[in-house]
C-alpha cells in the first residue's frame, strides 16, 4: 500500500522528524499526508443515478423473462391438463358406444358371415367343375406313387377323362409304377370322379360327395349363425339361402 497503516499526530521514523524540524526552521510548509483511495471520490452523482437506473432496467427485464417463461409453463401445463381430460371423456364415449353398438356389430359381422357361407355353396359346384379334370389326373398320378410295387393298378374315371388320363400316365415307369396300368373309361362315374384299386387298397374321388359336404358344412355354419344371432324369421331357413 502507498499510505501509512496508522495515523499519529508524532511520526517517529527519523526521515519524518528531521523534515518536521527542516519545516520549523526554514518556514516550508510540510507535506501533506497522503490520501486513501478509498476516500476519493470517483463517481460523480450522476454516475452513482445512472448505475442504479441501469441496474433496476436489468433487474425489471430479468423480472419480465421470468414471469413469461413461468406464464408460457403455466399456460402449457393447463393445455396438458386441458387435452388429457379430453382424451379421457372421448375414450369414455368411445367405450359407451362400443357398449350400445357391439351387439350391432356382431349381428353385421355374423350377417356377412353368412352371405360368404352362401356364396360358397353357390360357387362350389362350379369351382368343383372346373378343377376336376386336373384334380382327377393328379389323383391318378398319386394312385401310381402310392400303388408302389404292386403288380397291377386299375383306374376307373368318367368317360369324358379316360383319353386325358391315359395321356398323363403315358410312362408309368417314370412315376415310379413298374407294374401294369390300366385305364377304364366308365361312365356311370360322376363326372371328374375316380376310383383307383391295387392290390393292398385303393383311393376314390367323387366330386358330388365333396359338394354335399360343403353343402353339409355351410348348413350347420348358418344354423349355428342363426341360433346364435337370429338372422332369418320364421318363415326363414337355411332353405331359402342361395345353392
Amino acid at each position: 500500500m502507498g499510505y501509512p497503516r496508522y495515523r499519529f499526530d508524532q511520526r517517529f521514523d527519523s526521515t519524518a522528524q528531521a523534515a518536521a524540524q527542516a519545516a520549523a526552521e526554514f518556514g516550508a510548509p510540510p507535506e501533506p499526508d497522503p490520501v486513501d483511495p478509498l476516500d476519493e471520490i470517483v463517481h460523480s452523482e450522476r454516475h452513482l443515478q445512472a448505475a442504479v437506473y441501469g441496474a433496476e432496467v436489468r433487474a425489471f427485464a430479468e423480472g419480465v423473462e421470468q414471469g413469461r417463461r413461468e406464464g408460457a409453463a403455466e399456460a402449457a401445463a393447463r393445455t396438458d391438463a386441458a387435452l388429457a381430460q379430453a382424451l379421457s371423456h372421448l375414450d369414455e364415449q368411445l367405450a359407451a358406444l362400443d357398449d350400445r353398438f357391439a351387439d350391432a356389430l356382431r349381428g353385421v359381422e355374423a350377417q356377412g358371415s353368412a352371405v360368404m357361407l352362401a356364396l360358397v355353396r353357390r360357387l362350389a359346384p362350379a369351382l368343383l367343375e372346373r378343377i376336376g379334370a386336373a384334380e382327377t389326373e393328379r389323383l391318378a398320378t398319386d394312385a401310381l406313387r402310392l400303388a408302389g410295387g404292386s403288380p397291377r393298378l386299375r383306374l376307373r374315371v368318367h368317360s369324358d377323362l379316360a383319353e386325358p388320363v391315359r395321356a398323363r400316365l403315358a410312362d408309368p415307369e417314370s412315376l415310379g409304377f413298374k407294374g401294369t396300368l390300366e385305364v377304364v373309361a366308365d361312365p356311370s362315374l360322376p363326372p371328374g370322379g375316380l376310383d383307383a384299386a391295387w392290390e393292398a387298397g385303393g383311393l376314390r374321388y367323387d366330386p358330388a360327395a365333396v359338394e354335399r359336404a360343403v353343402d353339409g358344412l355351410c348348413d350347420r355354419a348358418l344354423a349355428a349363425l342363426s341360433t346364435e344371432h337370429d338372422l332369418f324369421t320364421d318363415t326363414e331357413s337355411t332353405a331359402s339361402w342361395p345353392h
